[in-house]
């Protein structure tokens, strides 16, 4: 029953307390809304737009399933990688020391000899693996934005998206070469996210955890060494919140950070090393041609100018990706610095000065803001900008794979910081970021269908660069090897009308010559190709096959023990070519010793069982000869010299 008051009871006046606002107020002029504005609900509906971003990423690469390999790296790493196609146990030791394409990135190729254990060698199973890896990484991307945001999902998921679908994106995604990008992203990535964790909660665990990571992605690409400078420079600042730099970076802060800046200097030195075409002191094999792709000149100032121009398109490109190449090669006339390259020191200049200005003055949120995302873009890509010049490439897309999520979290987080206080303004925010969004979707999916193969990717670069010998190279040699060998000329002839000082330009032209069976031609490319650069391999190794159709032996079989001197891990190339050579020369030890090695590696090799064969009948052995020769003509029925050769055989033996 309720109670009733006596008529002599006086209610008790009681205070009445000041409401609180939702939110601090920023002035007097702004008040606060009473509760922030967020266009996602919590649960499981950001679980489902995030599913929905990852599926609309998925539908995009999916365009890509069928595309090939293209013959740039992917022949060094996959179809051209014995260690790769022929996974054993062996091989896969060989791997775990392997430098490939002047990288040591042991996980990496670890991970490309699973696909093949698994999937075979074709390029699609290498290819959807990429993507699959690709949506970890976005979702990773999603989770880190959201935790660094205070848990705003509409940041984290216009994040993701942007991220994910970017058409910068599309040459680390779908070129099977750089499953190092997105491998060594993935373990970057969370990497940071296990350090937040660490932060959080303060669990050595978590820290454990973070060195692991990182451990695992320097292994699968050394650009992870900048990860400590991320962790301490960047995420303790942006958690250390409005707190003076010298309290963010306590003693105890820095000396955690010890095993990461040792394991990031031992990688960094083998990175240096290999590079430079070294094996670390014999620790190492290499696999492939000894290469250089530090540029040997002096530190010049064209370097700074071109290093910051390439910075400066990194940024034109985000906002507006389009006349995206594969390759972005520096001007033909790298002796005079061209008017428009000026610009870069100068955005350098002032991009790196604005940060500087805010770390050393900004309290807000957006203050610190601009440093972490400015400032994690600059750290991730710093090491390929054009500083000291690597390659021919004045920059390249692949770098902007992980370093885009700085500059993408500034201008999404930016933006919701900006309009948030305005159900409207947000409005547009998020109509803009979604019309972007769309955008990307169609550059991707067109981005896509370029690296359908080797011809489709250089004509494309062709459009923008018609006059770089690289390109054209790169066309001559597709041509050539799906035997279009006047395609290829034309190539090969454009670049050398050109000037080109590439040596391959000039080896190429003497393969399309030897095909056309001019030999004397094909000789003369050959010897200005090694008059260019007498430390290639597969040139002495082609002039030696060239050697060997005009009978002259003894300088074939100079040209097959260099190119094996060059580089031991093409045996299995050069072997079958110099026991011939040997065969000819009457040197029958010798050419069955360099069969013999070669048969432990391919053993059902028709034409090197009947040389080997014919070796043993010359060396008096008839029963190793007849086993040899009948096991040739059991893999190959209408190989008729071992037919011939054969029956011969058996008829003596009667």
């Amino acid at each position: 029953m309720a109670k009733h008051k006596s008529p002599n009871q006086r209610p008790v006046p009681r205070p009445t307390p000041a409401p609180v606002p939702a939110r601090p107020v920023s002035s007097p002029e702004k008040p606060a809304l009473k509760a922030p504005l967020s266009p996602v609900q919590p649960g499981y509906k950001m679980y489902l737009w995030l599913s929905l971003i990852l599926l609309a990423i998925f539908v995009i690469y999916a365009l890509g399933f069928k595309n090939g390999f293209v013959d740039w790296d992917d022949s060094e790493y996959v179809f051209g990688n014995q260690y790769i196609l022929e996974p054993t146990g062996a091989n896969i030791r060989t791997l775990l020391k392997s430098v490939v394409a002047l990288n040591y990135h042991p996980l990496t190729m670890l991970s490309l000899a699973a696909n093949s254990a698994v999937f075979g060698p074709g390029a699609t199973s290498f290819i959807v693996t990429n993507t699959v890896i690709h949506l970890l990484d976005t979702a990773l991307i999603f989770f880190l934005a959201y935790r660094l945001s205070h848990n705003n999902q509409w940041v984290g998921l216009f994040v993701a998206a942007l991220w994910g679908m970017h058409p910068m994106h599309v040459e680390s995604v779908i070129w099977v070469s750089e499953r190092k990008d997105v491998l060594y992203a993935f373990f970057f990535l969370s990497a940071c996210l296990t350090y937040l964790q660490y932060r959080k909660t303060g669990g050595k665990i978590w820290l454990t955890f973070t060195f692991l990571l990182f451990v695992g992605s320097c292994f699968a690409k050394a650009m992870a060494v900048v990860l400590p400078f991320v962790l301490l420079l960047l995420i303790d600042y942006w958690k250390g919140g409005n707190q003076e730099l010298t309290k963010v970076l306590k003693p105890t802060v820095l000396i955690e950070k010890i095993p990461f800046l040792l394991v990031a200097v031992f990688v960094g030195l083998i990175a240096m090393n290999v590079q430079a075409g070294g094996d670390f002191h014999g620790w190492l094999f290499r696999i492939a041609e000894k290469k250089d792709a530090v540029g040997q000149e002096p530190f010049a100032a064209r370097w700074l100018v071109y290093g910051s121009y390439g910075f400066m398109m990194y940024l034109v490109k985000l906002v507006a990706p389009f006349r995206l190449s594969a390759f972005y090669p520096y001007p033909e006339n790298v002796k005079n610095i061209e008017p428009q390259h000026w610009l870069g020191p100068i955005v350098f200049g002032l991009t790196v000065g604005f940060v500087i200005w805010q770390l050393l003055t900004g309290k807000s949120e957006r203050q610190r803001l601009v440093v972490f995302g400015i400032g994690f873009f600059l750290i991730t890509i710093i090491l390929v900008l054009q500083f000291m010049t690597v390659g021919a490439a004045i920059m390249a897309d692949r770098y902007s794979y992980l370093s885009y999520f700085g500059l993408i979290f500034l201008i999404v987080y930016g933006l919701y910081l900006l309009t948030n206080q305005s159900a409207s303004a947000l409005r547009l925010s998020t109509i803009g970021l979604g019309f972007f969004a769309v955008l990307c979707f169609y550059l991707t999916a067109r981005q896509v269908r370029v690296w359908k193969n080797t011809e489709t990717l250089w004509l494309h670069a062709l459009q923008f660069y018609p006059e770089n010998d690289q390109i054209h190279e790169g066309l001559g040699d597709y041509y050539g090897k799906n035997n279009r060998i006047d395609e290829a000329m034309q190539q090969f002839q454009a670049a050398v009308q050109n000037g080109s000082s590439r040596y391959h330009c000039y080896e190429g032209l003497g393969n399309a010559y030897g095909l056309k069976n001019d030999f004397p031609k094909a000789l003369e490319m050959y010897d200005q190709a090694i008059r260019m650069d007498s430390t290639k391999s597969d040139v002495y190794y082609n002039r030696g096959l060239t050697y060997n159709k005009v009978n002259r032996f003894p300088d074939a079989l100079r040209d097959f023990n260099r190119a094996l001197r060059l580089v031991p891990g093409i045996d299995t190339t050069v072997l079958p070519a110099r026991g011939f050579t040997y065969l000819q020369l009457k040197k029958y030890r010798e050419s069955l010793a360099d069969y013999d090695r070669y048969l432990r590696i391919k053993p059902d090799d028709p034409t090197a069982l009947h040389n080997r064969g014919v070796d043993r009948f010359y060396l008096g052995d008839r029963t190793g000869a007849l086993a040899d020769i009948r096991r040739a003509v059991a893999l190959k029925p209408d190989y008729e010299e071992a037919r011939n050769n054969l029956r011969q055989l058996e008829q003596v033996g009667r």
